[in-house]
């Protein structure tokens, strides 16, 4: 954590900050920082050249537990939102309150690097692959989602719910209008409007309009290739373009004979497999594994994500 970080009550608002010369409207300047670190973005220049590769298969039985669990409970009594009620979770809808959880608890992650300055990011944005329908010929389209740092899993889940029924509803989400737009020009276009786009945002002055729908301005990308059946995830690139800086890939849960060296003998337990693709500028090695370990813990004590955080740390 750099000096100026701080902890902040969750009814403080964190996006009040005093504007300071360097700011964008995405994230705030970073410059409480060692000269080595200030020189990094100029001895690796692109984000994908400077990315570290992470894969892990990680005990999720607690969590499926608490799935199955919860989705008993809410089948008889279901929690009451402003718009309505749920009646079902995911493990999806989990793991991504998870991330979110762990987005605001290791601030450092939600940094981003653009014209080889160091922001942290003002808000917790995740972008992820949707399908219309599970088919192979099914269209898909990408969701990114706005977060605040004292959401609860309740909230994460009626956002979600809300931007996948858009998409299978057959609504065209803004996202998916701009990609149309973006088809329909001559390619010279395209590729002038991207170097454009890429030099504002290079001098931290992207269009809003633009940037609300845009996952590869997120905090992480997500895949979530266990709804499509696949157990051993493949690593996935960063995009220069953008300021995305983790890229996570999701395997099937699945049960498997894992050997206790306890008690000695093989016991029946659900296993994920997970891949993580980071911009190494943004932080330390030490960092990310005290990152990575957290990441576990809140994924095994998934009942805590429905409540919000009293305290959390702001790294500005």
């Amino acid at each position: 954590m750099s000096k100026n970080s701080s902890i902040q009550n969750n009814h403080a608002s964190l996006y009040n900050r005093k504007k300071k010369r360097g700011d964008r409207n995405d994230g705030w300047i970073l410059k409480d920082l060692s000269s080595f670190t200030k020189l990094v973005p100029h001895l690796m220049t692109s984000r994908n050249g400077a990315a570290i590769y992470y894969k892990d298969k990680i005990d999720v039985t607690s969590f499926v537990e608490y799935v199955s669990r919860k989705n008993r409970e809410l089948k008889n009594n279901p929690v009451q939102i402003e718009d309505g009620n749920i009646d079902k979770i995911t493990y999806f809808n989990v793991f991504l309150a998870a991330l979110v959880r762990l987005f605001t608890l290791k601030p450092h992650l939600n940094r981003f690097i653009s014209g080889r300055k160091f922001y942290q990011r003002k808000r917790i944005e995740m972008a992820f692959v949707a399908k219309k329908e599970f088919t192979e010929d099914a269209e898909e389209t990408i969701i990114k989602k706005s977060f605040r740092r004292e959401e609860t899993l309740w909230t994460i889940v009626d956002k979600l719910n809300k931007g996948i029924k858009t998409v299978k509803s057959g609504e065209a989400d803004d996202a998916s209008n701009i990609l149309d737009t973006f088809a329909e020009f001559p390619g010279p276009v395209v590729q002038l409007s991207v170097k454009l786009l890429d030099f504002l945002n290079y001098i931290g002055k992207y269009p809003k309009s633009i940037y609300r729908e845009d996952p590869m301005h997120s905090s992480a990308f997500v895949a979530n290739l266990g709804s499509i059946g696949i157990r051993n995830v493949p690593y996935h690139h960063l995009f220069d373009r953008g300021t995305n800086s983790v890229f996570i890939c999701l395997g099937e849960i699945h049960s498997d004979k894992v050997y206790n060296h306890e008690t000695g003998e093989y016991e029946e337990r659900y296993l994920v497999e997970i891949s993580i693709t980071i911009d190494e500028r943004i932080s330390d090695g030490f960092y990310y594994i005290g990152a990575i370990k957290l990441f576990t813990e809140i994924l095994n004590n998934p009942e805590k994500l429905e409540k919000k955080l009293e305290h959390y740390p702001v790294d500005q």
